[in-house]
């Protein structure tokens, strides 16, 4: 009887061992921060930096020879820049906050009037002249759309003062180098002893506590839904008591508010749910171990949201007034979003959001 079961102990045993092997071991907060960090923060700084420095050389391209193709191969380069950093914008906090990488390259608010007064009177056309001369609203990726998507950015870039292009392709210069240092931060660490993507993950001698870690992925992500929906839809929809406010849906000609909100929930979802592979993880994999339901409904919420934006067929602000209803469904899915990620997971978690964390003025 004892033999029979010993033997049904190393039978019960072994199927664990089978099952705990199947499945995968169940990685801690630290696995979840490194994950994320290598397979998704990090590669993604570095494509901003690898299109930034396109979009650099294809705006230095485009003033030495003016003319349609080049400018077309300049805006395209623009819209492609814009994917990898709209989906970094889930990871904006260390370097590119410490930096104030914002306020040099994509500042929400564009001030083509300024712009213009400045070229005329003062014109700053050397990239020092932008860093340390001209406010957020005139530089940046906005003001490159600015220069590149008007009517009549071909007449205006080639005419015979170069001053416009000079001051183009300064921006871009400076956009790019700004792009690189805040990846460095992360990769090697400029102005700090360990690079920042060792010390956000435990793994330097000087380190954030894997638990502050999380929290601050999590409120960056509780940060970026609010600013998305209460002060950006909301608020250009007249949601709120001062009614439509369009002007606080970022973005002119260049038509790109749709696929920048979709870069951005694409950004927040990679953090929730982690890179596709055996070696990825993410926010999820905590949350599941504390509540499977709250995991599958944000899961199931972001797939419903990212569908509802694929659904909205014309520019976003043209669908405010022509396609009111497809507005309204994106606004509803985030809003979901926003609602299970900002009190279920911040509870399950135990993340406490500040009032800092709902001043969203500064982000696109």
């Amino acid at each position: 009887m004892i033999k029979l079961l010993r033997l049904i102990s190393l039978s019960i045993l072994i199927t664990l061992a089978i099952a705990c092997n199947a499945g995968g071991e169940t990685p801690d907060e630290q696995d979840v921060l490194v994950s994320l960090t290598d397979l998704i923060i990090v590669p993604g700084y570095e494509s901003v930096v690898v299109e930034t420095g396109e979009l650099r050389t294809a705006l230095d391209t485009l003033c030495a020879n003016p003319g349609d193709g080049t400018l077309a191969t300049a805006q395209q380069s623009w819209r492609d820049t814009r994917v990898p950093w709209m989906r970094s914008q889930a990871t904006w906090m260390g370097p590119v906050m410490d930096r104030r990488s914002l306020g040099i390259m994509d500042w929400p608010l564009v001030e083509p009037e300024r712009i213009e007064s400045m070229l005329e009177n003062s014109p700053a056309t050397t990239p020092d002249d932008i860093r340390f001369t001209l406010s957020s609203t005139q530089r940046g990726m906005g003001t490159i759309e600015y220069l590149i998507f008007a009517d009549d950015s071909m007449e205006a870039l080639s005419g015979q003062d170069s001053t416009r292009c000079d001051f183009l392709t300064s921006l871009g210069e400076v956009v790019a180098v700004e792009a690189a240092a805040v990846t460095e931060e992360w990769t090697a660490g400029i102005e700090r002893d360990t690079p920042y993507k060792d010390y956000f993950t435990d793994r330097g001698s000087s380190s954030l506590l894997t638990g502050q870690a999380v929290a601050e992925l999590v409120r960056t992500q509780v940060f970026l839904i609010r600013t998305i929906v209460d002060m950006r839809l909301a608020s250009a929809m007249g949601l709120r008591e001062n009614g439509p406010m369009l002007e606080l849906l970022p973005g002119g000609k260049g038509e790109y508010a749709l696929d920048d909100l979709r870069n951005q929930i694409l950004g927040m979802r990679d953090m929730y749910v982690g890179h596709d592979s055996e070696e990825g993880y993410g926010i999820s994999d905590i949350v599941r171990e504390l509540s499977v339901e709250t995991d599958d409904r944000l899961k199931q919420e972001f797939d419903a949201a990212l569908a509802a934006i694929d659904g909205v067929d014309v520019p976003l602000r043209r669908a405010l007034s022509e396609r009111p209803e497809q507005v309204r469904e994106v606004y509803d899915r985030l809003s979901d979003v926003q609602r299970t990620l900002g009190t279920e997971v911040v509870s399950l978690l135990g993340v406490s959001v500040g009032f800092s964390d709902t001043d969203g003025d500064s982000l696109r």
